[in-house]
C-alpha cells in the first residue's frame, strides 16, 4: 500500500534514458581509438513544500517522488509521510521541480533551516547556516538484531547485479534494502549518495516496508549525514563499501546504529 498519493506522474524509464553518450579518446599501446562513453545526467531539481522553494538539489532525474518523500523523512522535516497530500513532479526551465503539499502541522518547523545556496551532488549540508541543524541530536535506536557476517557477504557480491544504471554509464551510487539473510529487495541509484538513501527510504515508505527487518548497503564511503538519515528514518543498520569518518562512528554508536564496512578480508563491524 502506497502511503504517499501520486499526484502525477514523473517521467519514467531505463538506465539509458537517465544517461547521455559521450565520445572520448582511448589510448592504448597499440593507438587511440574513439569510445563512447554513457554519462549520467545531474539535473536540478527543486524542493518546495506547498509550493514554497526550500532547496535545489543536484539528483539524476529518476524516482523523484520517492527522494523528496526520503529527503523530508531523513532530514526529519516530516516525520510522518502518511500526511503528506500530494507531490506533484513537473519539468522547468534547466531541471525539475517537486511540490509537497502537507499539512503545516505535519512538518517539523525547527527542522526548516534556510538554506542560502544550493546543494551540490552527493552533499547534504550545502547552504546550512549553523553548527546546530549541521550535527543535529539523534534518538537512540531500539534494536533487537544485527545482521551477520553471511549476509552481508551475501548482499555484497550481488549489488552491481541491482544497479542497472550504474551497469549501463559505471557512475552512480546505489542503497540497497536487504532482508535479514542478506537478499537484496530494492536498490536505489543516484550519482550523489545522500540522494541514493533518500531515494531508498521514500520506496521503503512507499511500499510500507518495515525497516527493523532489514539493513542498508551502499557503494559509498560511511559520512555522519548518512547516519543522521538512517537513524531518523528508524533504520537500525548501515554497511558501507568503506570506513566511516570518525563523526560518523562516535554519531553510530550513541544512536546505537549498526555500522559495518566492506573490508579486504569481509565486513569490518565498526558499532555492533
Amino acid at each position: 500500500m502506497n502511503v504517499v498519493p501520486k499526484s502525477v506522474s514523473e517521467p519514467k524509464g531505463g538506465a539509458e534514458l537517465c544517461s547521455r553518450p559521450a565520445t572520448g579518446e582511448l589510448t592504448t599501446p597499440a593507438g587511440t581509438q574513439t569510445i563512447t562513453w554513457q554519462l549520467p545526467e545531474e539535473t536540478p531539481v527543486a524542493l518546495q513544500l506547498n509550493s514554497v522553494p526550500y532547496t535545489v538539489m543536484m539528483s539524476t532525474p529518476a524516482d523523484l517522488r520517492d527522494f523528496a518523500v526520503g529527503f523530508l523523512v531523513g532530514e526529519g522535516i516530516v516525520p510522518d509521510p502518511t500526511k503528506i497530500q500530494g507531490i506533484l513532479v513537473m519539468p522547468v526551465d534547466g531541471g525539475v521541480a517537486i511540490d509537497v503539499a502537507v499539512p503545516d502541522e505535519a512538518v517539523d518547523s525547527s527542522r526548516l533551516s534556510r538554506r542560502t545556496i544550493e546543494a551540490r551532488t552527493g552533499c547534504g549540508l550545502c547552504g546550512v547556516e549553523d553548527i546546530e541543524s549541521a550535527v543535529r541530536p539523534l534518538k537512540p535506536l531500539v534494536r533487537s538484531w544485527a545482521p551477520s557476517a553471511d549476509a552481508i557477504r551475501r548482499a555484497a557480491k550481488g549489488l552491481s547485479d541491482h544497479q542497472p544504471m550504474n551497469q549501463f554509464n559505471r557512475s552512480v551510487h546505489g542503497a540497497a534494502w536487504v532482508s535479514k539473510d542478506g537478499e537484496i529487495l530494492l536498490v536505489r541509484e543516484d550519482v550523489g549518495r545522500h540522494n541514493a538513501l533518500d531515494k531508498l527510504i521514500g520506496a521503503l515508505y512507499a511500499k510500507a516496508i518495515d525497516r527493523s527487518e532489514g539493513f542498508v548497503l551502499m557503494t559509498s564511503r560511511c559520512s555522519f549525514e548518512l547516519v543522521q538519515k538512517s537513524v531518523t528514518a528508524g533504520i537500525g543498520a548501515l554497511v558501507t563499501v568503506s570506513a566511516p569518518t570518525a563523526l560518523a562512528l562516535d554519531l553510530a554508536t550513541n544512536a546505537n546504529l549498526f555500522l559495518a564496512a566492506l573490508g579486504p578480508g569481509g565486513p569490518v563491524v565498526f558499532n555492533r
